[in-house]
């Protein structure tokens, strides 16, 4: 009697079940915490000068002190993460303490409360994002998928939450309070914990200790493109920079120098976050064919003719709504690209490569606030769409630095 066989075809179907339940895993988290993210972060000053304090200078420093505390706890935890790669637990934890956060901010009205306790432990929880890209971008490798290719998608992913997030964010605090609002962003936080600990893959070992096992080339891969990701960090900072002093300036810009509604902010961003996801898209299949320097490259100066057109054209609605093509290739393309890029300079260490790169989305919110109010104070709101076009300029110069890949 001939042995008792699974059929050939069984274990590929298996592996092909997981890959697929992994890979739903990863799009259902990253697009639950970006919305949970969503709902804390445009609705904050408000939440501020509404619920805890009318001193905008309090505002202002609450806004830096969280961005700090929030940069350097999530560029300890992804060294950590890198040097003993268990990513879904920090996943897990990270997705915990927001939780927590959520729930001291639904909670407490005490503005020094909130500053200390309540910054610290969303700043713990920071590294959530990055985590996630860092684990996506290593198991799409052990899979042999295309990992550019997918992690391009999650980042559309994280994009399309944002579209979603800002609008719901408002209509709940104006319906139900930020009692509401931030317990319902808990909430979510809560269910991606399950969704993390049951459907996410374990972490990947098998690249890392093959890594691992040969020092030399690791060090001498991370020596050699030192230079490249610092000048990388500084061409995204100011790229960051000047879309975080869009966000600032804008809404008072539209309504003092143009004598429009500044509500039609909220239709620019939108329109700039939906063009955004077929960018990335479009962009990370480009990659087989295009550099990912020359991408970087069209990014800027999208982002140059933006600002160029805010200073010189667009002046009505339509125009203004018509200029965002270029907004959505300028954020699309540093946002995806970008990410992949500092990956590919650190790929030995791609918690901190992810980590780095948000990073500089984060300092810029420390820059822009004293610079856009400054350059708005001194020289009118116009003057920010001015420093836009030479700070792009500047990362335009960097960017011929950075090492190809």
């Amino acid at each position: 009697m001939l042995p008792l066989t699974p059929p050939p075809s069984l274990q590929p179907r298996i592996n092909r079940k997981l890959l697929y339940s992994a890979s739903a895993a990863f799009l259902m988290v990253i697009f639950m915490t970006g919305l949970a993210g969503a709902l804390q972060v445009p609705a904050l000053s408000v939440y501020l000068h509404k619920e805890v304090t009318n001193d905008p200078m309090l505002v202002g420093l609450f806004y830096s002190v969280n961005s700090l505390v929030s940069m350097t706890l999530s560029q300890i935890i992804a060294h950590y993460s890198d040097k003993k790669p268990n990513r879904k637990k920090i996943i897990a934890i990270s997705c915990m303490m927001q939780m927590f956060g959520c729930l001291i901010f639904a909670f407490n009205r005490d503005y020094y409360v909130l500053l200390i306790l309540g910054t610290l432990i969303l700043g713990l929880g920071s590294s959530v994002t990055s985590q996630l890209f860092a684990l996506s971008r290593e198991y799409s490798k052990s899979q042999k998928r295309d990992s550019t290719m997918f992690n391009t998608v999650l980042r559309a992913q994280l994009s399309l939450a944002w579209i979603v997030g800002p609008p719901l964010a408002y209509f709940l605090s104006d319906q139900f309070g930020f009692t509401f609002m931030y317990s319902a962003a808990a909430t979510i936080f809560a269910i991606s914990i399950i969704i993390v600990l049951l459907m996410l893959p374990q972490a990947v070992t098998s690249s890392l200790q093959n890594a691992n096992s040969d020092q030399t080339l690791r060090e001498e891969g991370i020596t050699s493109n030192r230079n490249s990701v610092l000048i990388l960090s500084v061409v995204c900072l100011l790229a960051w920079t000047c879309n975080s002093m869009m966000f600032i300036n804008m809404p008072i810009y539209l309504n003092t120098n143009l004598g429009l509604s500044d509500r039609l902010t909220g239709v620019l961003m939108g329109t700039a976050a939906g063009i955004e996801i077929p960018v990335m898209l479009i962009a990370g299949y480009c990659t087989h064919w295009v550099s990912k320097k020359t991408l970087m490259f069209i990014g800027v100066i999208a982002g140059m003719g933006y600002y160029i057109s805010l200073s010189f054209f667009a002046q009505t609605e339509l125009q203004l709504i018509a200029s965002q093509i270029l907004n959505g290739l300028f954020i699309g393309i540093i946002a995806s690209i970008g990410m992949l890029y500092f990956q590919d300079l650190m790929p030995y260490k791609m918690g901190t490569a992810t980590t780095l790169f948000n990073n500089t989305s984060s300092g810029s919110w420390v820059l822009a606030g004293p610079i856009a109010g400054f350059m708005a104070s001194q020289f009118g709101y116009h003057s920010t769409w001015y420093l836009a076009i030479t700070l792009c300029a500047i990362a335009l110069i960097f960017m011929l630095f950075v090492r190809k890949i």
